[in-house]
């Protein structure tokens, strides 16, 4: 009985995987420009979600932007923050998304 619940044990956590998946994206402290809507989603940070839905936080000076309007944003990817969700980009500058390169 032992056996058994020792390899049915064995099996599943075989099955889970590794603990961490690999980054598809630039890696913390890399150069970003991602175009999306400001949001009111951001819990300590503004956000904004690109076109595919992915939420980003944006730490820095977002000028004259609001909520709901749709820009383009460049800057780093934070190594650490405090913003506590969505991939958050330390904003180098922001302007009006149609001014997207």
């Amino acid at each position: 009985m032992r056996m058994v619940l020792a390899a049915a044990l064995f099996l599943l956590t075989a099955a889970a995987g590794p603990c961490s998946k690999s980054s598809t994206g630039p890696p913390r402290g890399g150069v970003v420009t991602v175009r999306g809507t400001l949001t009111d989603e951001g819990v300590e940070c503004p956000a904004l979600r690109d076109q595919s839905g992915k939420l980003y936080t944006l730490t820095g000076s977002l000028g004259d932007f609001h909520r709901g309007d749709k820009v383009c944003v460049h800057g780093r990817l934070a190594e650490v923050s405090y913003c506590m969700q969505g991939i958050t980009v330390n904003v180098e500058w922001i302007k009006p998304a149609a001014d997207c390169p």
